[in-house]
């Protein structure tokens, strides 16, 4: 055991691995490898005969210390691993060996031949050795491994120059085709040759190229998004397939934006990632959800701390769910005064808890405070309207100051109704115009008939002289159905009946004379009924008075009417209608007696006993004249159930609200201020928007307003409030006059008419229609507000969007 020598110690750091110590080698066969500037460890000597090892070449420690011989240098893969790629560089910047020189001749069977220097224009990726007269290959020598692809091109060398030329081209055949090896090679070099086109700077460009395609391709999907919804259309189509000829209007219009911009078609549909197209179904409700919130947020951005009112109301979608429409009222910061529409929200029934719930829940959701609201806006229904149960009471339970009001055009139409059917012979005219109406243009072919009527009849009147003709004028129009909610249709259906006289008494001879027999009867009863007396009165009774609430109605149903103005015109109204009383019954005669001697309508002696009835004696109540009966009866008894509703129905003016925001009517110069009024307004409606010390400050603005209203000629000519509140801000007098400035907000935010509610119901029924009855709530309400509120839609930016849609989930690809 004392005869063996301890055995040396090992080196334990990984380091030593990869170093080489030069020992002499005891066999003369050994190839020796080469090495750059490598420091060697001293480790102690062995006893037993060392393995035989390769030579390491000197330190390179620059360009040229690198052999340039192709013949003559070391492979690549011979060198440490940690310094492959130094040497390789290095030679890559030395580019390949191709000397300018007189190639020496070489007997190649009976010819003498050589390497010619043309063939480093041909082939760049040529050497030549100098030494050993033969052609190697550049490319193939950086990437090289220990076991060569191409030994003759790397290690050995080529010299077979006649085999370079002709069909059996060497040089070619080392090319080979793209998946060849040198093909892979050169592709290396060319990478390390070109540092733009190296990995990192490859993918670095390649990721920015990749978030800009996604990006618009994101942004096609966005707009089409926004276009659909603008104008109400459905999303989807029965086939979306790729080879469907209408794949629905959203996939149809990503089609259209590609064949407007060549980079769109470059990175939608078919040449998206299969991963990333952003057209499905769910993508799109995400990016109109997106769009949708976005908008509900400008809008509460524009109410911001102001008070607000809300408009309410109810109807029944195309599926029958009850959809309930909530609508903003307020004064935006230039005097304005704005009714938005906010969300519609789908309730499973209609009591007043309900509706308050979810109204709520939808106030909370973006922040608005009810203590905030200064007005309520519904119809008369019980559930709204009800002071104990109802939803106007329950709001007022939490913020006493948010007031009620009925909707003013419900209550116009309901006074329209009554009048309808409090007076006998006007119920009967409505329901004979119905008859007539219905009768005519229910049926296609009685349709285009009585337009082919009415097209000869204005050839005739235009050859005649009695129309002037021009653009727009003298159009072909058909008879129009009156609708049972919408109170304005009844006139334009006496108004298209009165136009329409002749060529509907026409139709119907024609129909008498040429008509199957089961419709001779109807058409005679109904053109015996057209031209009886009563009704062609009653029918100019009607369009004479319904030219009065007309514009009444019309102007009821305008957003910036305020509480005030609204009053005006409804008195206004009533005074139109006592003049009529008074003084229109000489003049209805007049046109009733030219209606009927233009339609060859008998006209009956209006001095003559008015016989009731039959005529039979035991029926008349009396001696009374055609005149009487149809003055007194038929024109007075109606004017006076009209004036007797409206003053039912619009009893406001007795209340003190409306007395005391009267105060601030502009109108004549600001007759109407008074300081007293103005005062009392705030204190006893408004306490909580004015503590103590504002209503000091507000009692010494009234003196100073009114000296300085009265003598700006800006102020001279308004007509309104809401026009005083756009002035006080278009001539910065609100900042001067801070609490009547809130004030007149204030009396503004009360609401009038819910005729913005019935807007939206109607954008709901084109919306959601038959063939799109199982659209979801959300999605529903995400449509409405952007087909309603399009001029906030088209002020979303498309990078806004992009990046909530980025945050909004996790993405398969990069947008940022």
């Amino acid at each position: 055991m004392s005869n063996h020598e301890p055995k040396p110690k090992r080196s334990k750091f990984i380091h030593t691995w990869f170093k080489r110590t030069n020992v002499e080698s005891s066999s003369s066969n050994v190839v020796s490898e080469p090495s750059i500037s490598s420091p060697n460890i001293d480790v102690e000597p062995q006893p037993s005969i060392p393995e035989p090892q390769p030579s390491i070449p000197e330190p390179q420690n620059n360009i040229n210390a690198l052999e340039r011989d192709p013949g003559l240098r070391c492979a690549i893969w011979k060198y440490p691993v940690n310094e492959r790629d130094s040497i390789r560089k290095t030679y890559v910047l030395l580019g390949p060996f191709q000397p300018e020189l007189e190639f020496p001749f070489t007997e190649q069977g009976s010819q003498q031949r050589r390497f010619q220097f043309s063939w480093f224009k041909s082939y760049p990726w040529l050497e030549y050795s100098i030494a050993l007269d033969r052609a190697y290959c550049f490319p193939c020598f950086l990437f090289d491994t220990e076991v060569s692809h191409h030994p003759a091109f790397t290690i050995d060398g080529f010299k077979a120059w006649k085999r370079v030329s002709g069909s059996d081209n060497v040089l070619m055949k080392h090319v080979g085709g793209l998946n060849s090896p040198h093909h892979a090679a050169m592709q290396k070099w060319d990478l390390i040759r070109n540092p733009t086109k190296q990995i990192e700077t490859v993918f670095h460009s390649k990721s920015l190229k990749d978030i800009e395609d996604n990006r618009l391709r994101l942004k096609a999907s966005i707009e089409s998004v926004r276009l659909l919804a603008n104008q109400g259309v459905a999303f989807r189509g029965h086939d979306e397939t790729e080879d469907s000829l209408n794949a629905g209007h959203f996939r149809e219009v990503i089609k259209s934006f590609s064949r407007m911009s060549v980079e769109v078609e470059r990175v939608v549909l078919g040449n998206a990632p299969g991963n990333a197209k952003y057209i499905s179904p769910s993508i799109q409700k995400q990016l109109l959800n997106i769009l949708g919130n976005k908008v509900r947020n400008k809008i509460r951005e524009e109410v911001g701390d102001y008070k607000y009112c809300i408009l309410v109301d109810e109807a029944v979608d195309t599926s029958s769910k009850e959809q309930m429409a909530i609508i903003l009222r307020f004064v935006d910061c230039q005097g304005f005064i704005r009714e938005r529409f906010f969300k519609i929200v789908s309730v499973p029934d209609t009591t007043s808890q309900t509706l308050k719930d979810e109204i709520s829940k939808v106030l909370t959701m973006y922040n608005l405070q009810v203590r905030n609201m200064r007005g309520q806006g519904y119809d008369g229904a019980s559930n709204m309207r009800g002071i104990y149960n109802g939803l106007q009471a329950l709001f007022l339970e939490e913020c006493p100051y948010a007031y009620y009001v009925h909707c003013f055009a419900h209550r116009l139409q309901l006074t329209l109704n009554a009048t309808a059917k409090g007076v006998h012979d006007i119920w009967q005219f409505f329901s004979t115009l119905s008859l007539i109406v219905n009768f005519v243009d229910s049926s296609a072919k009685r349709h285009s008939a009585l337009k082919a009527v009415r097209k000869e009849e204005i050839a005739d009147l235009v050859a005649c002289g009695q129309l002037q003709t021009g653009t727009g004028a003298n159009q072909v129009c058909t008879l129009q159905r009156a609708a049972a909610t919408r109170w304005s249709s009844h006139f334009r259906s006496i108004k298209s009946l009165i136009e329409l006289f002749s060529s509907t008494k026409k139709t119907l001879d024609d129909m008498i004379e040429q008509a199957p027999l089961e419709l001779q009867g109807q058409a005679l009863s109904i053109l015996k009924a057209m031209r009886s007396f009563d009704f062609v009165f009653c029918l100019l009774l009607m369009h004479k008075l319904m030219k009065i609430t007309e514009v009444l109605c019309q102007t009821l149903q305008r957003k910036s009417l305020d509480f005030v103005h609204a009053m005006k015109f409804v008195g206004h109204t009533k005074s139109f209608l006592q003049e009529m009383r008074e003084e229109g019954w000489d003049d209805l005669v007049r046109n009733v007696e030219s209606f009927c001697e233009k339609h060859d309508i008998d006209m009956p002696d209006m001095n003559a006993r008015y016989k009731d009835g039959t005529g039979r004696g035991c029926q008349q109540r009396g001696f009374i004249t055609v005149e009487h009966h149809y003055r007194i009866d038929v024109f007075n008894a109606l004017v006076d159930f009209q004036l007797s509703e409206l003053n039912r129905r619009f009893s406001d003016q007795t209340s003190e609200l409306l007395i005391l925001s009267s105060t601030l009517d502009p109108r004549d110069n600001f007759r109407n201020f008074k300081t007293e009024d103005a005062c009392n307004l705030a204190k006893k409606f408004y306490p909580e928007d004015f503590v103590d010390s504002e209503m000091f400050a507000l009692e010494l603005e009234c003196a100073y307003y009114e000296k300085d209203m009265r003598s700006d000629p800006k102020f001279q000519n308004l007509e309104s409030i809401s026009d005083l509140c756009r002035m006080l801000v278009q001539t910065r007098k609100s900042e001067f006059f801070p609490m009547l400035y809130r004030l007149i907000c204030l009396v503004l935010t009360i609401p009038v008419s819910t005729a913005t509610t019935e807007r939206a119901f109607s954008a709901m029924n084109i919306i959601k229609n038959k063939l799109r009855n199982k659209m979801e709530d959300e999605f529903l309400g995400d449509c409405m507000v952007l087909h309603i509120e399009k001029e906030y839609a088209e002020s979303i930016d498309n990078e806004s969007v992009i990046k909530d849609f980025e945050a909004c989930g996790t993405r398969r690809v990069r947008f940022s």
